[in-house]
């Protein structure tokens, strides 16, 4: 920990494990707090599938009414819109007061939620955008792969395989197959290195809509690109660490649903029956949301940070982590 300063002067930008640490402090320093507005997020998340399992069950059951599922499906949409948008608000309250707190301005949790509450929609607005960019990332990915493939085979003589398959015309093009299989390989790599850059730039998203004045759904997007630039690799470090840090946690999940599905069956049930795979489901969601709840506020505080300090080294923010009780927990500039 550093002394104390507020001087944008004296601000300087925290390096990869700093960025992680303070993430952390802030975690375990709000726990109770962000743990709670994690379950409510989680909760909200919840809420269209549990309102459609007795909507399954019903129609299962009595195998009539089908004309009613034209009002149904579409309430059912609307929900989950309206209950993803509350979810995305929660997750931007935790960014918000994290962020309040790394710049020695900490806000009450009321008006931080009513601020973020006044900006529901945008979240979700910005959340389907970011998604329909990824989805015209990946389209664009299959198309060039297909192109590839489609152009080395017909280089190599190789289309005509597929109307003369025969084992000489299989062995004579071996190096052909050999080539496509490496080409592949090397364009699913670079994707996969892509997408990590993208998450990079994006990651958090909506922060800047969560914490700025006069930010919009298409706004928040522009901004973060804007501040993530020249620095996407460096933000896809502090998230392998951070993703390292919870792996135990999910490994933890695996083992706990391995043991309880291990006891469904001692307890006389037999995989494949609709019994066992209910219960399975059951106990594998229960413990998938546990985990998210827990989960949850670390992302969020690490995105907060990586916000302050992506602002910090082209605008200058003074950094100070402090408690809500009476004494300060410490400072980092």
């Amino acid at each position: 920990m550093a002394s104390p300063s507020n001087s944008p002067s004296s601000v300087q930008p925290l390096s990869v494990g700093n960025v992680v640490s303070a993430g952390f402090q802030l975690y375990s320093t709000h726990a109770k707090q962000y743990l709670t507005i994690a379950l409510f997020a989680t909760l909200w998340i919840l809420l269209p599938f549990a309102a459609v399992i007795p909507v399954v069950l019903f129609f299962v059951s009595v195998q009539n009414y089908y004309a009613t599922l034209g009002l149904i499906i579409p309430a059912l949409i609307v929900l989950l819109l309206y209950a993803t948008a509350k979810y995305l608000t929660n997750l931007a309250l935790i960014a918000r007061l994290a962020f309040g707190e790394l710049t020695n301005q900490p806000e009450s949790l009321k008006d931080a939620r009513r601020y973020v509450r006044s900006r529901q929609w945008s979240f979700l607005i910005a959340s389907l955008l970011l998604g329909l960019i990824g989805m015209g990332v990946a389209i664009v990915f299959y198309l060039v792969l297909a192109i590839a493939v489609v152009g080395l085979l017909s280089a190599a003589g190789g289309l005509s395989l597929f109307s003369n398959p025969s084992p000489e015309a299989l062995a004579a093009n071996g190096g052909t197959f050999v080539l496509i299989g490496l080409l592949f390989l090397l364009l699913l790599l670079a994707f996969l290195v892509f997408l990590f850059w993208f998450a990079a730039r994006f990651v958090a998203a909506e922060v800047p809509l969560a914490v700025e004045p006069g930010v919009t759904a298409t706004k928040t997007i522009d901004r973060m690109w804007s501040l993530t630039k020249g620095s996407a690799w460096r933000i896809a470090l502090i998230l392998f660490i951070t993703s390292l840090v919870t792996m135990p946690i999910q490994l933890l999940v695996q083992i706990g649903i391995s043991a309880t599905n291990a006891m469904i069956e001692a307890a006389g049930f037999t995989p494949g029956d609709p019994s066992y795979t209910a219960l399975s489901l059951v106990i594998t969601y229960v413990l998938s949301f546990a985990v998210s709840i827990v989960v949850i506020p670390l992302w969020q505080t690490i995105k907060a940070v990586i916000y302050y300090d992506l602002r910090s080294r082209r605008e200058g923010l003074g950094l100070q982590l402090r408690d809500r009780g009476t004494h300060d927990r410490g400072t980092l500039n």
